[in-house]
């Protein structure tokens, strides 16, 4: 089932107008959770599929930030957790939570999540040696601190460490600088542009569900 949807939206994606293949960004490496059983879901929900897509609008913010990522950090290099989503991986995720207190973490499919239109990255870092940066969570933690409104009393908690919080910061740093916005609620979280915008003037490869 994965496998033929995955597959599907691949083809639409490839052939949508306005959208890009990231690729092509050397201080940039492509690793997909879902496109491995390493996530929330226990589902490979991408079928082993590395392969992402953006908005050239999203692209272009992504270079820029890769570009300034260069200037401040020449040993670091990002690492691209996510791009583009079909609406039927978004359905995949958000059954995983459905009926849990967490289902609030992942948007309805039927409402257009932002990387349903090419718009949105999950995003770290990679340091000098390769390895993840530390921002004191993994990559879809539901922790309430897994973004930037739940630092303060975490790190009053001692659930985070200031070292932690500056990581997360720098990251925020350069992606703002590029044009992105974070979502305050997952550090690796960003949108090229405000969600209501979005909406209103990009399109999708596929149709919403009805």
């Amino acid at each position: 089932m994965f496998c033929k949807a995955q597959k599907e939206w691949i083809a639409a994606a490839q052939d949508f107008e306005d959208w890009e293949e990231v690729k092509g960004i050397k201080n940039l490496v492509i690793r997909m959770p879902y496109a491995t059983f390493d996530n929330f879901t226990g589902h490979n929900v991408y079928c082993d599929i590395q392969r992402a897509f953006l908005h050239k609008d999203a692209m272009q913010k992504l270079k820029w930030a890769a570009a300034l990522l260069k200037k401040l950090k020449p040993d670091y290099k990002f690492i691209l957790f996510d791009a583009a989503r079909s609406n039927n991986a978004q359905e995949v995720l958000r059954a995983a939570v459905r009926g849990t207190p967490w289902q609030n973490f992942v948007s309805s499919p039927r409402n257009g999540s932002i990387h349903a239109y090419g718009m949105a990255v999950d995003i770290g870092l990679l340091d000098e040696n390769g390895e993840l940066v530390d921002m004191g969570l993994p990559y879809d933690s539901f922790a309430f601190y897994a973004g930037k409104r739940g630092e303060k009393q975490a790190l009053e908690q001692g659930l985070l460490t200031e070292t932690q919080i500056s990581n997360r910061g720098f990251l925020r740093q350069v992606m703002g600088q590029s044009g992105w916005i974070s979502l305050h609620s997952e550090w690796w979280h960003f949108n090229a542009a405000p969600g209501d915008i979005i909406r209103e003037k990009y399109a999708q490869p596929l149709p919403l569900p009805q």
